[in-house]
């Protein structure tokens, strides 16, 4: 198979699965009085089929967004990548890691110390005499307080702990640590993400191949094969966000293909730890 026939067969398939995503999405939206941790994850899920349908509409010959310019953007296409894959991570760290219910409330604590956090900063970064900061600067202290109370906290070691008191870490474990909890094989996570940050922080990796062929929206053989890289991981991630929502959500079997689901159950299992 030629290397633009690959790419075209990843394109497919993504798009196929991304469909299905949809349909997820749709089967399980309006849930009420479900647990905190179920209410972010479909946000999350939202997000990241929001992203995949914004990468996919920068591939070349996709079907949603058909157009007769074929205009080869791997840079957008790679920071879209890492923002999914980041996206899955939250995903998983928020909904679907198995956890005691101690430390999923020290973690809903923890996100919501952190978003208020970035907010003052935010208001006093735009306009330090902005009426708002008052009441950021009066509960804040108050948040950080029930967080060093909380049972969970004394079992972090003393530099998470100082991390999570600054306000500074919306999740106490890092993505690597997030990768081992993870129940499929995550090797390829380390290695891509630092190739696709090289191309969203336009670091020397990013512009010195640049050429009078690639990075100017011409095809070329080495960009086809970095957006079949792309593709493949975006493809991967989606599969287990798909499988973790139908487990978070059984109920919504009812309302999906399940033959569909079937076929990404089967393309998923070459990545199952259980078989490594």
């Amino acid at each position: 198979m030629t290397e633009k026939n690959e790419y075209l067969e990843q394109l497919n398939k993504l798009q196929n699965y991304h469909d299905f995503a949809l349909d997820i999405s749709e089967a399980t939206a309006g849930k009420k009085n479900i647990p905190w941790h179920l209410v972010r994850g479909h946000q999350l899920f939202n997000r990241l089929n929001m992203t995949c349908l914004s990468a996919i509409r920068l591939m070349p010959y996709n079907r949603q967004f058909p157009t007769d310019r074929v205009f080869w953007d791997f840079f957008s296409i790679a920071s879209l990548t890492r923002n999914f894959v980041e996206n899955y991570y939250a995903l998983f760290y928020i909904a679907v890691d198995s956890i005691e219910s101690p430390e999923r409330e020290f973690r809903l604590l923890l996100l919501t110390f952190h978003l208020n956090n970035e907010k003052y900063k935010f208001f006093n970064e735009c306009d330090p005499s902005d009426p708002l900061l008052k009441d950021f600067e009066t509960n804040l202290p108050i948040d950080k307080q029930k967080l060093q109370a909380h049972p969970f906290f004394k079992k972090l070691d003393k530099q998470k702990q100082n991390g999570v008191l600054k306000g500074v870490r919306a999740k106490y474990l890092s993505n690597d640590e997030i990768a081992k909890r993870i129940g499929h094989d995550t090797s390829e996570f380390k290695p891509l993400y630092r190739f696709f940050s090289n191309q969203v922080h336009s670091t020397p990796w990013a512009f010195y191949t640049q050429s009078n062929i690639r990075g100017r929206g011409l095809e070329n053989e080495v960009e086809l094969a970095y957006t079949t890289t792309a593709i493949q991981l975006i493809t991967k991630y989606l599969m287990a966000a798909i499988l973790d929502m139908t487990a978070l959500f059984p109920e919504c079997l009812d309302l999906i293909d399940k033959r569909k689901l079937k076929t990404i159950t089967a393309d998923f299992k070459r990545f199952s730890t259980a078989e490594l």
